[in-house]
């Protein structure tokens, strides 16, 4: 696991390979799963993280900050469980998990919760149990202020435009996770933060962006995965490419130079 539990692994080839398998796409004439249609449980559960977003932007949180801090974290992993119970396979447990205030009730908690258990992983040793660690935190009730927390201001943010994008990203990131079955590290690692925002951009600037969320959400995830699929991996394998390419080149570049 990393010390930094915002900076996830790349992803493989073979997720990617799966990632792309089950998004449509004129160019992707495999496709090998069709994206299920929304249910109203599941965009309730959109909503709930658009607002546990939007939260975190009236604390304070810069999207580019917090995006990868909860799409990467135990607590995305928590809610990424909890929400698999719409797909007809609830059992008790999780039942009972979807029923916890934590959350359902209350973002800026799950923000701070979320925010306490990094500034404990994030000092910790390789060689400790970070679970352990937390236990014990809680236990002792060492529940300091992590800095993050501390240096928030004391006014809430009240940037509209900041805030309409905070709900906007989280709803979407949540969207892209039910469409495809996919965790939240795994979407996150496709869609990063800056992509969303530029995506974000241009459709507030189209006649879309003046229409309800609910009603587009699909039709904005399935502009994103064409987007993935057709421009977004193929120029980063033509990036890598050109960076293979170079790196073979030096070694040939100092065996010139040595026989002038």
């Amino acid at each position: 696991m990393s010390r930094d539990p915002s900076k996830s692994q790349p992803l493989t080839a073979n997720v990617k390979r799966l990632m792309r398998l089950a998004r449509a796409s004129p160019r992707n004439a495999n496709v090998i799963k069709v994206a299920k249609p929304f249910s109203q449980r599941d965009l309730a559960y959109c909503h709930k993280q658009g607002s546990l977003f939007m939260e975190a932007a009236s604390m304070g949180f810069s999207m580019e900050e917090f995006a990868p801090q909860y799409m990467n974290s135990q607590m995305a992993g928590v809610f990424d469980v909890s929400f698999a119970a719409a797909n007809g396979m609830e059992n008790d447990g999780l039942s009972n998990l979807l029923r916890i205030p934590l959350l359902l009730k209350s973002p800026e908690t799950i923000v701070e919760a979320l925010y306490w258990v990094d500034d404990i992983v994030s000092h910790a040793r390789l060689d400790e149990n970070k679970s352990l660690l937390i236990s014990q935190a809680y236990t002792a009730e060492r529940l300091r202020l992590p800095p993050k927390l501390a240096a928030l201001p004391e006014e809430p943010n009240r940037n509209v435009d900041e805030l309409s994008y905070a709900y906007w990203l989280g709803y979407i990131y949540r969207c892209e996770c039910l469409l495809h079955e996919e965790s939240s590290r795994m979407v996150y690692g496709a869609f990063q933060e800056p992509i969303m925002r530029e995506a974000y951009r241009k459709l507030m600037d189209s006649p879309m962006g003046q229409m309800n969320l609910v009603d587009t959400a699909p039709e904005i995830c399935a502009e994103l995965d064409r987007l993935l699929v057709e421009k977004i991996w193929p120029a980063n394998k033509k990036r890598q490419q050109r960076l293979q390419e170079k790196e073979l080149e030096r070694p040939n570049r100092k065996i010139d130079k040595e026989d002038d």
